[in-house]
């Protein structure tokens, strides 16, 4: 079956299922680096707000015969009663400048990739990233919520994208602020996570037995570990670490959400370094959440960052 076929059948039967008090969407949702997803919507008589379910992985199960019509409906319809929200949401605060000032952030993405999104969004150029920006929205209903920032709000709030920038350079150190440790810590936090959850952790003490033979790496992100790697902009935060370990230093992305600073010891690989950013990039990190191939270096005396390779 052809994924367009796919998705007409499985919003057809959801509407089955839920009644003609709901109004059930396909829509094409356009994600970092280009990525398209497409979700299913269930809107609630006035509500003008639904979680958006997405289909690609429920067809790559459908056509492997791991999972059948009626199991993906079911999970389609538990995902929304799990995320549904049971109110209308009056958006005509967000054009409203010196409410939501206070809440302009900024992440980083990749230019090159999401250069058909740049052309709606402001942005700034830094290295072989885009620094753009985003409103943050926390409450009860959402949690931390995020809407995207356009060319358009910037005519209606009659502001530059440097005036947006200079808030977002103050504010998203404080409402998300950094996060720095060790690999081995990290590693440490997500294998007990894991096994809270039950999962059987292999070759344990083999693994920490090499890590420890390793050269120290640190893991840089924000508390949330959500769009983490813009730790990066903060000011000084460069400078401090390289004061800290007292060398210069490498900076790996390994995904939007966080880097990797690996301290100078002098017998770096860095073309093998530049393999491995890659070969994670291209194995272990969904596409719509890889930040960048390149490696990065940080120059103590230069106090600044560039691309290396």
């Amino acid at each position: 079956m052809e994924f367009t076929s796919f998705k007409t059948l499985v919003r057809d039967e959801v509407a089955k299922r839920t009644g003609e008090q709901f109004r059930v969407r396909i829509n094409e949702v356009t994600k970092n680096n280009g990525v398209v997803l497409s979700g299913i919507t269930m809107l609630q008589d006035d509500n003008n707000i639904s979680p958006t379910i997405y289909l690609n992985q429920y067809y790559e199960a459908y056509e492997n015969g791991d999972i059948t019509m009626r199991c993906i409906v079911d999970d389609v319809l538990d995902t929304y009663e799990r995320n549904k929200v049971n109110q209308s949401v009056d958006m005509r605060f967000f054009m409203d400048y010196e409410r939501i000032k206070d809440r302009i952030i900024f992440k980083l993405i990749h230019a090159e990739k999401n250069k058909e999104l740049l052309k709606d969004i402001p942005h700034i150029r830094y290295l072989d990233f885009a620094i753009v920006f985003q409103c943050l929205i926390s409450d009860e209903m959402f949690g931390n919520a995020t809407i995207m920032i356009h060319n358009a709000h910037l005519k209606i709030w009659e502001i530059t994208k440097d005036e947006l920038y200079e808030k977002a350079i103050k504010n998203t150190p404080e409402l998300q602020k950094y996060d720095i440790k060790t690999m081995r810590d990290v590693l440490c936090e997500m294998m007990l996570l894991e096994e809270m959850e039950g999962k059987e952790i292999i070759n344990r003490d083999e693994y920490f037995e090499e890590l420890r033979d390793a050269a120290p790496m640190y893991v840089l992100s924000n508390r949330t570990r959500v769009q983490g790697a813009s730790c990066i902009l903060y000011p000084n935060i460069l400078k401090d670490f390289a004061a800290a370990v007292k060398s210069d230093f490498y900076i790996l992305p390994s995904s939007v959400h966080e880097v990797i600073l690996l301290p100078v010891q002098g017998d770096e690989d860095e073309e093998g370094l530049k393999r491995m950013v890659c070969e994670v990039n291209e194995t272990q990190v969904e596409r719509e959440e890889v930040l960048s191939d390149s490696v990065y270096y940080y120059s103590r005396e230069r106090e600044k960052l560039s691309i290396l390779i």
